[in-house]
């Protein structure tokens, strides 16, 4: 089984390639023979959404497996560290694997760490923790309904892994606390939800339709800067388009024309199907997956800086710049700002993945820019950007926790014991419910996306939302789970 970050060749052979390299052909099938009926193409990937009182939360996933009625399918195998803090606004594909087609009722996936890391004002290490992980980090997620993979087809799942709502830090003595709290969405190329990306190296151009192949080399969010090798078994096809933005290492607007062979890159954009081939492939090497790029980004991981932070004014459209105040530990002195210049092929789209235009950027949007710091004396720090991704709705602050003691489903209102008394929680339509459960027989914590209906009394509660006048708290997410399915 070939995974995703495999090292299977040497540089040699790199260079070997890239001068054998043709063009992308995705019309002329009819001479190579079909993949078979009964294979279909996963890409997996993580995201992260919410900031977090820790610097860095460094994820170690062993494994990822798909479980169906004829037992597992990896997905993953070659073990990955991802800082999920800098995932940010966007989701990183970490897995693209052929896996037999059809219906698979769950997802493993085996944590071995997790490291909660703080800086000091100095950029030090000021805390690390490494906290026991809930059956040794053995998590099966349930999707509501089995996943499909169709026949000689693609199908994208993106992991949300919430770590604001995976730990918990005890006020009174700081323990912390470990809960996985994952979503999955499956995406059938609907053109929402989260951008993704891929870094990686041009193998094959083909400038007159502007296209090129782009073999994986690191993923972004990796904790562990690992300088890897070109993952030849699963490179992708990167379209891009006349609305792409190109910039060269310096944040500058670049042309397609100036793309090479051999040139290292990020793409992000949203996945979609291939159906192609590239010329002088074996059949068995046709691809499955293409990026619809809004963004290419030139260089090496690091020529691009990935700032988070929170919009201070609107766009000023004399200079077509607005204020960032950044969020803390980023290189900068707490309480910095910098001046966000858009540019000629600049993108901005919300986080749902609706593009935004110039003049909707308003003060005190959450978001991500990614793009080239400029600093000259005496003036403010501006950012050349390439990509900017905002949260237009506020974050939601208010939680409340406890033990359910009574359901009331004619008004999917609950009523908990908390640390401050018993409260109710109000939930809707909107609600996105999670059940954590410990399985004995797999060894494994469960967690699987239910209803109202499916939850009970003396389950453990964590509700994040927003409190109304009559004191209940509306709930956009409801996790509940059982007493032992935490760590110790």
């Amino acid at each position: 089984m070939q995974n995703y970050r495999l090292k299977i060749l040497a540089s040699v052979l790199v260079a070997t390639l890239l001068a054998a390299c043709g063009g992308v052909d995705d019309n002329s099938t009819a001479d190579q023979p079909p993949l078979s009926a009964q294979i279909g193409t996963i890409a997996i990937s993580l995201t992260d959404g919410p900031d977090f009182r820790f610097d860095e939360v460094n994820a170690s996933i062993a494994a990822i497996l798909l479980i169906g009625p004829n037992g597992p399918v990896s997905v993953l195998s070659d073990p990955v560290t991802i800082n999920l803090l800098s995932l940010g606004n966007v989701a990183d594909i970490i897995a693209i694997e052929d896996v037999p087609a059809g219906p698979y009722g769950r997802i493993r996936m085996i944590l071995t760490d997790l490291e909660l890391i703080e800086y000091d004002e100095n950029g030090d290490i000021a805390v690390r923790i490494t906290p026991p992980l809930p059956v040794d980090g053995r998590i099966d997620l349930f999707p509501s309904e089995p996943i499909q993979v169709p026949a000689d087809g693609l199908l994208h799942i993106e992991l949300d892994f919430d770590a604001e709502k995976s730990i918990t830090v005890s006020t009174t003595n700081g323990e912390v606390t470990v809960r996985p709290v994952i979503f999955i969405r499956t995406d059938r190329f609907t053109r929402l939800g989260k951008l993704a990306r891929v870094h990686g190296l041009i193998v094959r151009l083909d400038s007159d339709n502007q296209r090129f192949v782009l073999c994986p080399r690191h993923v972004i969010a990796d904790a562990d800067h690992s300088d890897d090798d070109l993952n030849f078994a699963h490179c992708i096809v990167v379209r891009a388009s006349e609305n792409t933005g190109i910039f060269d290492s310096q944040g500058d607007p670049a042309r397609f024309e100036q793309l090479v062979r051999g040139q290292e890159l990020t793409a992000i954009g949203f996945p979609a199907p291939f159906a192609g081939i590239i010329a002088g492939d074996d059949a068995d090497a046709r691809r499955h997956i293409a990026l619809d790029t809004v963004t290419i980004e030139l260089g090496r991981p690091g020529a691009f800086a990935h700032l988070r932070g929170i919009t201070a004014t609107r766009v000023d459209p004399a200079t077509g710049r607005f204020g960032l105040l950044l969020a803390p530990n980023q290189g900068f002195t707490p309480g910095s700002a910098v001046q966000v210049q858009l540019q000629a092929g600049t993108r901005i789209f919300a986080l749902d993945g609706a593009e935004l235009d110039a003049s909707e950027i308003q003060a005190e949007y959450r978001g991500l820019v990614d793009g080239v710091i400029s600093l000259s004396a005496g003036s403010p720090a501006v950012v050349k950007s390439a990509l900017v991704i905002l949260k237009r709705t506020a974050d939601v602050i208010d939680r409340l926790k406890g033990i359910i003691l009574h359901i009331d489903l004619d008004n999917g209102v609950l009523l908990i014991s908390s640390e401050v008394g018993d409260r109710c929680i109000a939930t809707g339509s909107e609600t996105r419910i999670l059940l954590i459960t410990r399985d004995a027989v797999e060894n494994t914590q469960t967690i699987e996306r239910v209803e109202l209906a499916d939850l009970r009394t003396d389950l453990g509660v964590h509700a994040y939302g927003e409190f109304q006048a009559s004191g209940c708290l509306a709930a956009g997410t409801l996790v509940a789970f059982t007493l032992e399915s935490a760590s110790d």
